[in-house]
């Protein structure tokens, strides 16, 4: 690998789904500038709450992970290419049985757990410290 193709530029589907966020990057980095310009005594307390919502939101994730080793929410998910049925209320499908409710997919109960259990850290450090 050369110096030459390390400095390459690909705009792809790759750099464009993780440039989709984008936008809010732009936005934060102006109010952070903006706060800087204004107020620059509060620059402290904005990198203290920075510091506190990462955190957050690492120890959640790893928090879930560790309580829940055996359901992980990518390992139930459906593949990509399987076409996903409209109306599947005559269908016993093995993770309606699970979870024993029809209206969300197993995969998408173990997302939405994990986004609560991240949500509780975040919530627990902006609050507590």
């Amino acid at each position: 690998m050369n110096l030459k193709s390390l400095f390459k530029l690909h705009i792809g589907p790759e750099l464009i789904d993780k440039l989709r966020i984008g936008p809010w990057l732009i936005l934060a980095l102006i109010t952070t500038i903006g706060v800087g310009f204004l107020y620059p005594h509060q620059l402290g307390v904005l990198l203290w709450s920075l510091t506190k919502l990462c955190w957050g939101a690492y120890l959640g994730y790893w928090i879930d992970r560790t309580i829940f080793p055996y359901a992980r929410p990518h390992e139930f998910a459906p593949a990509n290419d399987e076409p996903i049925a409209a109306d599947t209320s005559h269908e016993t499908d093995t993770t309606q049985m699970i979870t024993g409710c029809s209206f969300l997919p197993f995969w998408e109960m173990l997302m939405l757990r994990r986004a609560i259990i991240i949500a509780a850290a975040i919530l627990a450090l902006g609050l507590g410290v």
